[in-house]
């Protein structure tokens, strides 16, 4: 099964949108295994995926993360997603792929300012030949990203356009399995649903303690909402899951 299908099964089975991110830090390794796990247990029936950035990695270390968090997350049939930024050159990119998706995740996310040949196209190729997923940064969800995204560019023969927007392009060439557009800017994932389409998912982070509203996100266009701190920093993420439960379309 691809990580497409993964997703569109497990957020039509458990009726929401919610990607969990996985977020947390804590100076004591123990502390944070256990309150990762218990966050996952007490919402696993209330997300669609779970996603676990680079902080996660470097306090557990790679192969704890795989043997509790991502075996728990395959026990209950959630897709996973490494939050790993690529953008380095080729064959670095590929290793940290092969490595992520070879651990267990369903899919990596990268950004296509690396460009394609010897940047990420060792990324895609390794992402298909496992059937896995590639989502491509396109609008970051923090106040200082409009410095580079909404930055203008000359893009081939078509003159110049926003970076956003050209980035949203590169993710229908490459065929990326998603793109990610920052819930706190609306605007920008209606104009980014515009240029891609019905079909390509649109994965918005920031909602929640960064101000973006999980409905007005989907309302602009948003697929499914990457929420952190709004759910594992509460005192019960299983009732803060079931507030931001959006149920998808059908």
């Amino acid at each position: 099964m691809s990580f497409e299908e993964r997703m569109h099964g497990t957020a039509s089975r458990n009726q929401t949108r919610t990607v969990l991110a996985l977020d947390l830090e804590t100076p004591e390794p123990s502390q944070l295994l256990k309150k990762s796990i218990d966050v996952v247990r007490s919402v696993k029936g209330l997300i669609c995926a779970i996603k676990i950035n680079r902080q996660l990695i470097l306090g557990l270390g790679l192969p704890t993360v795989a043997e509790s968090i991502l075996k728990l997350a395959n026990d209950y049939n959630i897709p996973t997603i490494m939050d790993a930024k690529l953008n380095d050159v080729g064959h670095t990119n590929e290793f940290m792929a092969r490595t992520y998706f070879d651990a267990g995740f369903d899919a990596i996310i990268a950004s296509p300012v690396a460009g394609w040949k010897d940047g990420l196209d060792k990324v895609f190729q390794a992402a298909e030949s496992r059937r896995k997923g590639v989502l491509l940064l396109t609008y970051m969800s923090n106040p200082g990203a409009e410095e580079f995204y909404s930055l203008t560019a000359r893009h081939g023969n078509n003159g110049e356009k926003p970076m956003f927007e050209i980035l949203a392009q590169r993710a229908l060439e490459w065929r990326a399995q998603g793109l990610i557009v920052g819930a706190t800017k609306p605007q920008i994932i209606s104009r980014v649903r515009e240029l891609v389409g019905p079909k390509l998912p649109i994965f918005s982070p920031g909602v929640g303690a960064q101000g973006g509203d999980a409905n007005i996100a989907v309302n602009a266009g948003a697929t499914y909402l990457i929420v952190g701190r709004a759910i594992y920093a509460s005192a019960d993420p299983q009732n803060a899951a079931t507030g931001l439960r959006i149920k998808p379309n059908t």
